[in-house]
């Protein structure tokens, strides 16, 4: 033991920065031990400006720190290789290493120009300013991640203020990005040697929840109250099947069954909803293509109420069979009103890249379709019979902050999903977090349902007005929460946060301007 502790790699900071890396994720949802974040980050930082003259030491420590974030941040990705383990165990440890692995380049990436930027610009002398241009530098990587190669915005450093509802109002005026920067500049304060600087780190984080404190708690009308209400308008269903059976041709009829035996009991319970809502491939059908379904609807629902469902459909023609994941909607007759296909599909799940030369090796995506899926072009909202407009986004549609701005602007977010993938992981309730601040940047209700959990209506702020844990069956009754008025974010987008970014790199990397703010040191 005292050997393997003395062990040179044991003691090389890329190795040290990749354990610290690895208890980032637990500042995140659903633990939330947030001073994790800022300590870890630390540690990184400190060690980045002792390699700022050495960028294939600077590259090294960038990847190692981020692999170590993403590798336990993504860890549940690997239950979905368990539920059909007899085809898909082998890919198991390939997918849990190597997405991590490929994605932490972005920041090896950013960390590396950090180095060039300090060496070019006598940043490398100021060790405050260098941290401050890191925390840019860094954010900016991650926002690479976001969006390069259909973008993977996961666990982002926002995460350590937005999985909080005061803080996560800050998404409302510079999105994801912008309040990940204002975490990135609070740790880099708090990571610097002196005193002054980490006391502004503290003043800054507690700027950052105070001025959401103020927004929800003096400018919000408390829509929590409404769960309680005796005019419900919303019922969401979540049937908890496991993912081991959804797709077992000798289930079908007992899903159905379950599922249509307990929507018929919450409409009993509450005869004033208007609408229903199921997840994500509620049933293992194709709904539009099934008369059986559609009468049983027809005597399920009153007239004046509808049903917004998850559903695979396809088109056939005389050459190809194509499959959407879709939501649609249902009158209360059984008549089908509008469709929508889900337009981001996640890569090697429901679409294989590069399909043809990855499949001549043997290799294919989770989903059983052959082929995988279509990925849809409207994203129009669809419109309910009562005027009401909703947006729908399907999985993890719901990560992405473009994909929940719609025109014209709808009344609610759904997001329909199924994360019976990942089982009682901390994958489901990373997912609700994130969607959350969707409703947050768009100043909108949230109405999430899942298969297994997490389920939840949310409010225009961020808070939960009901929720159905992991693993559980149940509904969630209550009135649809106000839509605010529109958000900064909602109008402009990540302008803000993009003028800050480009101000503060700019002003940092000119000395006459940088030294009136931050001198050099003596």
């Amino acid at each position: 033991m005292t050997r393997l502790l003395s062990a040179r790699w044991f003691r090389h900071p890329a190795f040290i920065v990749f354990i610290v890396g690895m208890s980032v994720p637990f500042a995140y949802a659903p633990l939330r031990v947030a001073p994790l974040f800022f300590i870890a980050y630390a540690v990184f930082f400190t060690h980045a400006w002792r390699a700022v003259s050495r960028p294939t030491q600077l590259f090294l420590l960038g990847w190692a720190f981020a692999f170590g974030q993403l590798l336990v941040g993504l860890y549940w990705i690997g239950h979905a290789f368990l539920v059909d383990a007899e085809q898909f165990l082998w890919a198991l440890p390939f997918a849990v290493t190597l997405l991590p692995a490929g994605l932490a380049l972005f920041a090896a990436g950013a960390v590396t120009l950090w180095g060039a930027l300090c060496r070019r610009f006598s940043l490398d002398k100021n060790q405050l300013a260098a941290f401050l241009l890191l925390a840019l530098m860094w954010s900016a990587g991650e926002t690479a991640r976001a969006h390069v190669l259909t973008g993977f915005p996961w666990n982002l450093p926002t995460m350590v203020f937005a999985s909080w509802v005061y803080p996560s109002q800050w998404v409302a005026l510079v999105g994801i990005h912008g309040l990940g920067l204002l975490a990135l500049i609070c740790a880099a304060l708090l990571a610097y040697p002196g005193a002054r600087a980490r006391g502004i780190g503290v003043v800054l984080i507690v700027v950052v929840i105070g001025v959401g404190v103020v927004r929800v708690g003096v400018l919000a009308p408390d829509t929590r109250s409404n769960v309680i209400s005796k005019a419900n308008q919303l019922v969401l269903v979540q049937p908890n099947i496991d993912q081991k059976e959804k797709w077992d041709p000798a289930r079908r009829a007992d899903i159905m069954d379950a599922l249509f035996d307990q929507t018929h009991r919450a409409i009993q319970n509450n005869p004033a909803a208007r609408l229903i809502v199921w997840p994500e491939a509620a049933l293992p059908l194709y709904l539009d293509e099934s008369t059986t379904f559609a009468k049983r609807l027809a005597g399920l629902l009153p007239r004046d109420t509808s049903l917004l469902t998850g559903a695979i459909r396809r088109t056939i023609d005389a050459n190809d069979t194509r499959y959407f994941n879709s939501v649609m909607l249902w009158s209360g007759d059984g008549q089908l009103l509008a469709t929508r296909d889900k337009t981001h599909l996640v890569p090697f799940g429901e679409y294989l890249p590069f399909q043809r030369v990855l499949e001549a090796i043997g290799l294919r995506q989770l989903t059983q379709l052959r082929g995988g899926y279509t990925s849809g072009h409207d994203r129009t909202p669809i419109t309910l019979p009562d005027g009401r407009r909703l947006n729908p986004l399907v999985c993890y549609e719901a990560i992405f902050p473009y994909r929940a701005a719609a025109t014209p602007r709808p009344d609610m977010l759904v997001n329909v999903t199924n994360d019976g993938w990942f089982g009682t992981s901390a994958g489901p309730y990373q997912h609700l977090a994130q969607a959350s601040l969707r409703a947050v940047e768009q100043g909108l209700p949230l109405v999430r349902v899942a298969n297994t959990g997490v389920s939840a209506l949310v409010d225009g702020f961020g808070r939960t007005v009901g929720q159905i844990g992991l693993a559980q069956s149940g509904v969630i009754v209550a009135e649809l929460p106000p839509p605010l008025h529109p958000t900064t974010f909602a109008r402009v987008g990540h302008g803000p946060y993009a003028l800050i970014w480009l101000i503060s790199v700019w002003v940092l990397c000119r000395r006459r301007y940088r030294n009136k703010l931050i001198p050099d040191p003596q």
